[in-house]
């Protein structure tokens, strides 16, 4: 379905809800005897009837006397709790897995809207890459809204598949554009072309009335007052309770992750009874992964840690309804259940069980009995997006076997920090791994790095899903075990693979742009799950390897990263040598 209403349309469907409210057209829904949430006013209102017409509600109250006809649709909750479709305020639907299969298995969530980034085919395919992922958010069961890339990389090398600033006027100007994503405080900060790409961008979002999405982790204070000072709306990177009360009075809109990159509702749930104002606070999941989905859910797995934690269940669905809606200008049609909003609903048994029964998006229901019941429409692209893993013949760099060389030392599973090892010391030497950065989309280029704490005992593992970036990385002990996994990658056309010599593990195909699996959720699951364990078989002892590894490029986490010419070290985004 299409979410752009225009002209004459609107004012016709504006006029059935009023004489439906008046009595005097029949209705296509009603919900009877709800109890409803109304998330402006915090209020659990009991005896409740809600009436739907063209997608939209035209009344809620006590009136138990619609004018009906034999299309009407009844639904008698029995005084079960009635609340506005949740609102995903940021996530990746492309982490793993296509399109198809995240709306399928986010509907059960109750999720009715998702507001995602839109990077990841960009970051090998560009602006068309772009096209193709917003052509298949439209029509679909679910409403879906993007925040348009700023491609933020760590070097002009990496932004080198970033769409020419001008191009950006034609997102900015749709309606499902709802601003530009995330950009990181750091890129917006450089003194570079760098960053005044990325300032003019913002520029131009704040012109059209967009938004200007954020990400502030490690941010200094007066760093983040610059930052904040260029317009930027949000951040969903605070990881304690002080980090949500230093943005929320700063101004912002704070979303807290649980979700399959971190989850810190454990940590800042405190701040919904410090007795601060939380309407700004929003609950998200910065993206899911098939084994979450799976043994969690997305959403509503936050959802319910929310309120096992204890936090009340108004400020709860507040967090993932009208406070979303606010902050993304969309609260005069989502977000509360009230006259002229969209019938987007979730029917779950009582306040503090989130278990939904039902989902009803636009007037329409798109879950029950356990079961999706709406059409996903599929996505197509381009064959060139399924052949993007080229990487030029290679001549392995020779591999220091003396000296002192920098490494990259795995403070985390994701956070790095610069390194010397001492290759004569053959305890230090055994603590390093060999890690190639290939550039894998036909322009050529690689760097020879080493990497301390990965814990990798034989063979070797690469992967082409890296964040911000078209580069491959190989993380490994020996030569033939770092070939057969490129070759690997090549054929399969991208995706993680795991080798021991010449034979292959475990692997997960990825085959758009190198970056998306398009396998259903289960088999994404199991093909992850061996490639994980055959990873912790090798030595690895990190939870999610392949997230480490994905991650070793990306400008959104400290403090050294690496590509395809060399380190980059975050302060000052130097560029350089293994010795």
């Amino acid at each position: 379905m299409s979410w752009k209403i225009h002209g004459e349309n609107v004012r016709a469907m504006q006029e059935e809800i009023y004489l439906v409210s008046l009595k005097r057209r029949p209705v296509e829904l009603v919900i009877e005897n709800a109890t409803v949430f109304n998330s402006i006013t915090a209020e659990f209102l009991e005896c409740q009837n809600v009436w739907v017409k063209n997608g939209t509600i035209c009344y809620v109250g006590i009136d138990e006397d619609p004018v009906t006809d034999a299309d009407t649709m009844m639904i008698d909750v029995q005084g079960k709790v009635l609340l506005p479709g949740l609102i995903e305020g940021h996530t990746h639907i492309l982490n793993f897995i296509g399109p198809e299969e995240f709306i399928r298995h986010v509907i059960p969530s109750g999720t009715t809207t998702v507001v995602t980034e839109t990077i990841e085919l960009a970051s090998v395919a560009g602006q068309e890459g772009f096209d193709y992922f917003i052509k298949a958010l439209q029509d679909q069961p679910i409403r879906l809204y993007y925040t348009i890339s700023p491609m933020c990389g760590l070097t002009l090398e990496e932004e080198v598949h970033s769409p020419p600033a001008e191009e950006y006027h034609k997102y900015l100007r749709d309606p499902l554009c709802l601003g530009l994503g995330e950009i990181y405080w750091a890129n917006m900060l450089l003194e570079n072309e760098q960053g005044k790409r990325v300032r003019k961008l913002a520029e131009m979002a704040l012109s059209y009335g967009k938004l200007v999405e954020g990400h502030t982790a490690g941010a200094s204070p007066n760093k983040l007052q610059a930052y904040t000072s260029m317009g930027v709306s949000s951040c969903h990177e605070p990881i304690n309770g002080q980090e949500v009360i230093d943005r929320l009075r700063l101004g912002y809109w704070v979303m807290i992750r649980q979700g399959a990159i971190r989850q810190e509702l454990d940590a800042v749930a405190g701040i919904f009874s410090r007795g601060v104002d939380t309407r700004r606070v929003v609950i998200c999941t910065d993206s899911m992964d098939p084994e979450r989905f799976i043994n969690q859910g997305s959403l509503d797995a936050a959802v319910r840690r929310a309120l096992e934690l204890g936090v009340p269940p108004e400020k709860v669905y507040q967090s993932v309804t009208i406070n979303v809606a606010e902050h993304f200008r969309l609260d005069n049609m989502l977000g509360s259940i009230s006259p002229g909003k969209k019938a987007d609903m979730v029917i779950i048994p009582e306040p503090g069980e989130y278990r939904p029964e039902k989902v009803i998006c636009d007037g329409k229901l798109i879950f029950e009995d356990s079961r999706v019941t709406a059409k996903i429409r599929p996505s197509t692209y381009p064959e060139y997006f399924f052949n993007s893993v080229k990487p030029q013949p290679f001549d392995m760099p020779p591999v220091p076997q003396e000296g002192k060389v920098r490494v990259m030392d795995l403070v985390t599973r994701l956070v790095t920090t610069e390194g010397i090892a001492d290759l004569d010391d053959p305890q230090q030497r055994k603590q390093l791994n060999l890690l190639l950065a290939i550039e894998r989309t036909g322009r050529g280029g690689m760097f020879l790095g080493m990497i301390k704490g990965l814990g990798l005992k034989y063979g070797a593992a690469g992967t082409t899903m890296c964040w911000d970036t078209s580069d491959m990385f190989v993380a490994g002990c020996d030569e033939e075990s770092i070939r057969a996994v490129v070759d690997r990658l090549e054929v399969i056309g991208g995706g993680a693979v795991v080798a021991v010599g010449s034979k292959i593990l475990a692997e997960y195909p990825a085959r758009l742009c190198g970056i998306v699996g398009l396998e259903d959720m289960e088999t994404a699951w199991n093909q992850i799950q061996k490639t994980e364990r055959a990873l912790a078989e090798l030595g690895v002892p990190w939870e999610k390897p392949i997230l480490t590894l994905n991650t070793l490029g990306t400008a959104a986490i400290p403090h050294l990263r690496i590509t395809h010419h060399g380190y980059v070290r975050l302060r000052d985004r130097a560029v350089l040598a293994l010795q």
